[in-house]
């Protein structure tokens, strides 16, 4: 019974590749007419993924902090919203992408910090806010591709070339910049699912 509920909180992410996950999410955007609500109001919305490293840790949102941990039977789902930035144009497999929490209020965004290394923030900016602007907006940007294996990726901050997304080898700690290479894990599996 132990090994059954060990296998069912690992994450096996579907088959498709991240070049085919952010192809998906682009023709989507490129193409997608706004519904319209009850209240003929138009409705956009972002796509909503779970993300976890390599390692099998997942991001979460806590106390203001996105952080990596593994998952146990008591962990609740945290998803997060990501749209295309349509300011940017797309290069082959490079896709620039903005990173939001799962209600869409708050966008992650790449500053510089006092020590010359850049660093991660959540700013009260809103993820589709940023999608219908059309601008560059590099500090909100991060371009994915496709890591070591097609099913896993990366993200790459716009504003500061060669700095990716990153986990500690430790758990419960808040994601980070990092050049890949070092200790932290710049690899992360990502699926699409329902808000």
């Amino acid at each position: 019974m132990e090994t059954v509920e060990t296998e069912t909180l690992m994450a096996k992410p579907n088959k498709m590749t991240v070049d085919q996950k952010m192809k998906d999410l682009f023709h989507h955007f490129s193409t997608a007419k706004p519904h319209l609500d009850v209240h003929n109001e138009v409705l956009d919305k972002p796509w909503f993924y779970k993300i976890w490293d390599v390692d099998q840790k997942f991001l979460f949102l806590h106390n203001n902090m996105v952080l990596a941990a593994p998952r146990d039977s008591n962990s609740p789902d945290y998803l997060f919203t990501v749209t295309p930035n349509s300011g940017i144009k797309e290069k082959e497999n490079i896709f620039p992408i903005f990173i939001g929490t799962h209600n869409g209020a708050r966008t992650l965004s790449c500053v510089e910090s006092g020590g010359g290394q850049p660093q991660l923030n959540l700013e009260d900016r809103g993820i589709m806010d940023l999608y219908r602007e059309k601008q560059e907006l590099k500090s909100f940007t991060f371009f994915c591709k496709s890591g070591s294996s097609k099913e896993t990726g990366s993200f790459q901050s716009a504003a500061f070339p060669g700095w990716f997304i990153s986990t500690s080898s430790e758990p419960n700690k808040p994601i980070s910049l990092s050049h890949q290479g070092g200790a932290e894990i710049t690899e992360f599996y990502f699926e699409k699912t329902k808000s």
